[in-house]
């Protein structure tokens, strides 16, 4: 094929998109510092994701599902829009797949898949960010034995890159060479491309503040190699590795600073319960005068291990009162693996299967452009409202409520202040205006008086833990393709609308709603309140989506699962509350729950009741259970009595098979029986630590047995080593699941008892309770050798600070959290049933003598509250 051949056959992959609505638009930083558009001179805002597929882990989480490249470009570039997104950061491993040693480009397919997202990104109107080294193996974590990359940062590690001369010449080579690459599929160069808005050359770079000479002059070496293309771009480098390193940038050529921000630690290898809105208040460290006048621009940003609809609002809110005008999450799932969160296992976002979390982007991307920069909202909870927005730990969710948009990630009983006003909706859940018990996003955008689009998403239904190790052949959500009832109340629609299928494959019939109520699936619809409309009477598209657009998963196949979630302790006398999500593909005929106390062979069998969607709860009468173990079951049956879940068990309740796992158990107890708040055998895989990643370290912590009781015990050492040696050393043990079970019987509860030795004579533990709004009380324990068990009365727990964990990155400015806003007063006490976390600290203060590497630390076997 000719080259002219392939540029216009390339062409013709390009979607199209309403006039305007690319991005061709350049920008240009004031004389204060502040990012604008040339055209209007009005602020840039920008909000948008990392997206990752042209190289590395996600080019081969793509081929492990045998998923077409292109197709999920196009695909993830038409979510980007449908979220209202317009920023994308790319971050190329171009350093290790796409260079030689000597830094000359290397043209393979992960080029030219970068062309092609870049083609995609421009088309739908996304800005980028363009981060062309990346310095992170590409190999990790899944391929590391691979060492064919050729890369020079294969041969000179993170460090090398900012001190080694040959290093330094091979990166700017590379550079020069990358930004003057033709894209075939624009027939631009990279260094000329209009989305291509800001350039980044190095992400995460290894810093070296101690030599201020040295980093001047590499940061010089990549602007210079970077202008001596030609481009005019605005140049940008990385802050928050080291900050530290801010007088260099300051001195050096450089025109802006990125920035990144992980609050809730990284890689926990679980789902994070409570409340995390504190450690979002604020980013202290970027209004240092010595970054004044310096544009910002997020570079990265998640909530880890959370897929909460409250935190992204509450982060954009942070960025823009620090002055952020560019804000791109790490990173974006692709939809044909996001069922399988193949990616980046600490990191989960995506449209169709996080949809709560989806919503709170979009939220958030209203948020970069509706707040003014540098306006401060105050400290958690008064900062829970700003502007037109709201986000709340105990809803779960987040909104906006303004006059042209109404957003919600999750069930809202609040309206906006005028309905007849509004342009768009974009929810996850019910409202006053719209009641859908689906569990998918729908979206609704009005093309005129009294025509709306309205699209609906399948039903994302979770079945294990999405932050577990990933594996390709493992499923952590659904999406399931139901119909449900839909009503919606909008002033110009009526109550006796047409709904009238769009999208290509959409199955449905035409149907007319009766008092605004309909039955619809996943596709998209117009809404007409005189009636259905021709197709060729409307726009091509409604902002940068196409009118007729859906892009959607395949239809789920996979046999009927139950997932269980319900507390592990309950008070005799109390009703237990079971609930359980049953992710079928249609809606079973019945539910089952099945109990037995531990050992017996006769079951009681209590109906489900469906609460909503896929969600089904059973009450057990509190006098039908006594004190003991339980066993218990869920069983999913269909019309003709067969049973879709277990899979193979006997149709018999006394010939079940316990031993294939398919159960549950818990436990019922007296109400004086003790509240366990750790245990240390259960506990080690719900531990926090103040340093990322000492969830594998060994040697500071680690179980034994007991030489007082026999029973295991938590060893726990203040860390002293040649590189670390923190003054305060904390271990956080989520304990909010088991307080909450038996917070009725909290009332009576009188001391808090922890059975424990020291290491040494004189070693001091502080035990830390944090109730769900960050406030906090302590009460140290000085402790010799001998074990004891002390018993701390609750009125001798005083207001206290509390350590954030797990601890954000970048990390140490942001540690400790006092009391929440209107706490912490003369009259407040500890409020037990409000308690999430334990916390045990260490701190090298409290030894009078110094601390030696093992010598100063606890060894413990629980902590009980006591009637």
């Amino acid at each position: 094929m000719t080259r002219l051949r392939l540029i216009l056959f390339c062409a013709l992959l390009v979607p199209q998109v309403a006039h305007g609505q690319q991005a061709s638009r350049s920008a240009f930083i004031d004389r204060q510092g502040v990012m604008r558009w040339t055209d209007t001179r009005a602020e840039v805002a920008l909000y948008g994701a990392n997206y990752t597929l042209p190289s590395a882990s996600d080019y081969r989480a793509a081929g492990y599902v045998g998923a077409d490249r292109k197709r999920l470009i196009e695909e993830d570039m038409a979510h980007f829009a449908r979220m209202g997104w317009d920023a994308l950061r790319l971050s190329f491993w171009g350093d290790w797949e796409n260079a030689d040693r000597a830094g000359n480009l290397i043209e393979n397919e992960h080029l030219d898949l970068q062309d092609y997202l870049i083609a995609q990104a421009r088309a739908r109107g996304i800005y980028i960010l363009f981060s062309p080294i990346t310095t992170y193996n590409a190999n990790w974590p899944d391929a590391l034995s691979d060492t064919s990359d050729p890369g020079f940062s294969k041969y000179y590690d993170r460090g090398k890159l900012g001190t080694d001369s040959v290093a330094w010449a091979a990166q700017a080579n590379y550079l020069k060479q990358i930004l003057e690459h033709v894209n075939p599929y624009t027939r631009t160069a990279l260094k000329d491309e209009p989305a291509i808005l800001f350039i980044e050359p190095v992400n995460e770079p290894w810093h070296h503040p101690e030599d201020l000479d040295l980093s001047v002059r590499y940061i010089n070496l990549l602007v210079d190699a970077i202008r001596s293309t030609g481009t005019t771009k605005p140049i940008f480098y990385n802050v928050s590795q080291d900050f530290r390193i801010t007088e260099a940038i300051r001195k050096s050529k450089v025109q802006g600073v990125t920035f990144g921000w992980y609050p809730t630690g990284l890689n926990s290898g679980r789902e994070l319960p409570g409340n995390h809105l504190r450690t979002v208040d604020h980013y202290e460290p970027m209004l240092a005068q010595e970054l004044a006048g310096l544009p910002r621009i997020v570079y990265e940003f998640d909530s880890p291990d959370l897929r909460t609809g409250y935190m992204y609002p509450a982060m954009a809110r942070a960025f823009r009162s620090v002055g952020t005008q560019f804000a791109a999450m790490f990173a974006y799932d692709m939809l044909r693996t996001a069922s399988r969160n193949l990616g980046w296992q600490t990191h989960y976002l995506n449209l169709v299967y996080t949809p709560r979390k989806a919503i709170s982007s979009v939220l958030a991307a209203e948020a970069m452009r509706r707040l003014p920069r540098l306006q401060s909202y105050g400290a958690y909870p008064a900062n829970t409202r700003f502007g037109d927005f709201r986000v709340s730990y105990e809803d779960n969710s987040a909104e906006l409520l303004a006059g042209d948009a109404f957003m919600h990630a999750g069930d809202t009983r609040r309206a906006p202040p005028r309905p007849a006003t509004l342009r768009r909706i974009a929810a996850y859940g019910s409202s006053p205006l719209v009641e859908y018990p689906g569990e998918g996003v729908y979206f609704l955008d009005q093309v005129r008086a009294g025509v709306w689009r309205l699209e609906v998403y399948p039903d994302a239904v979770p079945v294990r833990d999405p932050f577990e190790m990933p594996n390709a052949d493992k499923i952590v959500t659904r999406a399931i393709y139901r119909s449900w009832p839909m009503r919606i109340a909008l002033p110009d629609l009526g109550a006796a609308f047409s709904v009238q299928p769009l999208d290509r494959g959409n199955a449905s019939e035409p149907a007319r709603a009766q008092q605004g109520r309909f039955t619809v699936s996943p596709g998209v619809y117009l809404l007409s309140a005189r009636g259905p409309l021709p197709l060729q009477n409307l726009p091509a598209s409604i902002g940068r989506v196409g009118m007729t657009e859906f892009v959607a998963p395949a239809p789920d196949t996979l046999p009927t699962h139950v997932l269980v979630h319900t507390a592990p302790e309950f008070t005799r006398g109390k009703p237990v509350e079971i609930n359980a999500t049953v992710a079928a593909t249609t809606a079973p005929d019945s539910v089952t729950l099945f109990i037995r106390p531990l050992g017996r062979s006769w079951f009681n069998r209590y109906p489900m009741q469906q609460v909503r969607g896929y969600h089904y709860r059973a009450l057990v009468p509190g006098d039908s259970l006594k004190e003991g173990p339980h066993q218990y079951l869920v069983v999913v049956a269909e019309a003709d009595s067969s049973i879709t879940f277990p899979e193979r068990i006997a149709r018999r309740p006394w010939d079940w098979d316990f031993s294939a796992n398919n159960y549950y158990q818990l436990n019922v107890v007296s109400p004086t029986t003790p509240l366990r708040l750790l245990r240390p055998d259960d506990d080690v895989r719900r531990m926090a630590f103040t340093r990322i990643g000492d969830a594998g370290r060994q040697g500071i912590f680690r179980i034994v047995n007991s030489a007082g009781t026999g029973e295991t015990a938590l060893h726990f050492e203040l860390p002293v080593t040649n590189d670390w040696s923190p003054p305060d050393y904390t271990v956080s043990i989520d304990a909010g699941d088991r307080i909450g079970a038996r917070a009725a019987d909290l009332g009576a509860a009188s001391v808090v008892a922890v059975r424990l030795r020291g290491l040494g004579a004189s070693q001091v533990l502080h035990v830390t309770l944090v109730e769900r709004d960050g406030t906090s009380w302590s009460v140290p324990l000085t402790v010799d050798t001998a074990w004891t068990e002390r018993a701390i009365a609750l009125r001798d727990f005083k207001v206290a600070r509390a350590a954030m964990l797990p601890q954000g990155f970048p990390g140490q400015w942001s540690y400790w959290m006092g009391a929440a806003s209107g706490r912490g007063g003369p009259e407040d006490r500890l409020r037990l049933a409000e308690v999430e976390r334990v916390q045990l600290s260490l701190r090298a203060g409290d030894s009078a003598g110094g601390v030696r590497a093992g010598e100063y630390g606890v060894e413990m076997e629980g902590i009980v509250v006591r009637f």
